[in-house]
């Protein structure tokens, strides 16, 4: 293999993490999903997932294939293929809106922000063997329950429904695990995701496997709408701990940008790598925003000037510009790493003021300098290598 191959791969693996971050792989209820086997997932709608193909050890073409539920008597069909250019005819105009949403990352299929409407099931192939079977559920971002420890609020509680002929069904939360605290060595806020299921009880009282709402709803159209929740605690975590609890393959992504809105308009400051899945939080100048801050109706912070966006679990700044004349830099972090660094100018702000833009030239010039400077040094241990001769034995 040619000494130059580890730099190929290295830098095309750096870019792939550095642009796509973390994935979540999605919420499934009792067993445990296996190549192969068929697999119940549910993911919150407008936030990036991953569905994984186990293929392991095939090199061969591998085909991802969809099938909408209401697609009566058909088969799943193709809309995305590794290798080659050519491209299946689409016989519904759905499947190539997901061709072209959707990517594939070492043959695993990557959907950046999957609406309601794509759930169905998702088959990874090749040839005649299926290596992944996923019945998904994408459930309603735009409504999503929030709910603040802190403020005293509360989930949503279980809803039992009768079905006719003696059945019922249990709508309940199904909660992912606590996600990390935001930040560490100082008060922070930790989240959790809550999902829709429904729990069927037959006429003889036989229990199903639960469901995601989506799902059951299709079997039973009497079902009434539930939304998925969110919810939100304080938190304090020392910093030592945190540093444990890092992503193994995190790959720090920074962005620096301009933003100059329009008088009376909205700015949408959406944090790099960040979902609903990933802890984020955001500074103003040196002051953090908080999701209580911001939910209490008598705080500085909420007076319609900024809020931070429910369906992505605060990965999204929302800002309001009125008459004033102001420059200032908003940060935000995930995963306790600072993800992106926005200076926003106000309407009637012409200029930034001088220390704000020096400071931020300063900023910029050390970190493409820093990032030359690894790159060099990287090249050389590469060029080093490839120099040196292999060692010889005789005998």
């Amino acid at each position: 293999m040619s000494c130059w191959a580890p730099l190929l791969a290295l830098v095309l693996g750096l870019s792939l993490t550095i642009s796509e971050g973390i994935h979540y792989e999605g919420h499934s209820l009792g067993r445990p999903c296996l190549p192969g086997q068929p697999c119940v997932l549910a993911f919150i709608a407008d936030n990036p997932v991953i569905l994984r193909c186990p293929h392991s050890s095939y090199r061969g073409s591998i085909t991802w294939q969809y099938l909408d539920p209401s697609w009566t008597d058909e088969q799943p069909l193709t809309f995305l293929q590794s290798g080659g250019t050519s491209w299946p005819l689409f016989s519904h105009d759905k499947l190539q809106r997901l061709r072209f949403k959707s990517r594939l990352i070492a043959s695993n299929l990557y959907i950046p922000s999957p609406r309601i409407e794509d759930s169905g099931l998702y088959t990874c192939r090749a040839g005649d063997a299926i290596f992944g079977y996923y019945e998904v559920d994408f459930q309603d971002a735009g409504h999503l329950h929030v709910s603040h420890v802190g403020l005293g609020e509360t989930p949503l509680g279980n809803a039992t429904v009768q079905l006719g002929k003696g059945a019922q069904a249990t709508l309940f939360t199904s909660w992912s695990p606590w996600q990390p605290c935001d930040r560490c060595g100082r008060p922070g806020e930790r989240k959790r995701v809550g999902f829709c299921y429904a729990q069927l009880t037959t006429m003889d009282s036989e229990e199903e496997m639960p469901f995601p709402c989506g799902m059951a709803r299709q079997k039973y159209l009497m079902l009434p709408q539930r939304v998925p929740e969110l919810r939100i605690e304080n938190c304090q975590m020392p910093c030592d701990r945190y540093a444990s609890q890092e992503e193994p393959n995190w790959v720090p992504f920074l962005v620096f940008t301009n933003y100059h809105p329009q008088e009376k308009a909205t700015a949408h400051l959406r944090c790099p790598a960040s979902s609903i899945y990933s802890p984020v939080y955001w500074q103003v100048g040196l002051t953090t925003l908080t999701h209580l801050q911001l939910l209490q109706k008598n705080s500085s912070f909420s007076r319609n000037t900024q809020s931070l966006d429910k369906a992505t679990g605060g990965g999204i700044l929302h800002l309001s510009f009125q008459n004033d004349s102001h420059s200032i830099f908003y940060q935000c972090f995930v995963n306790g790493h600072l993800a992106g660094k926005f200076l926003v100018t106000s309407p009637n702000a012409v200029n930034p003021p001088g220390e704000l833009a020096h400071t931020y030239s300063i900023i910029e010039a050390l970190v493409v300098g820093l990032s030359i400077f690894l790159v060099f040094l990287m090249f050389l241990s590469i060029i080093e290598s490839c120099r040196r001769k292999p060692e010889t034995t005789v005998v």
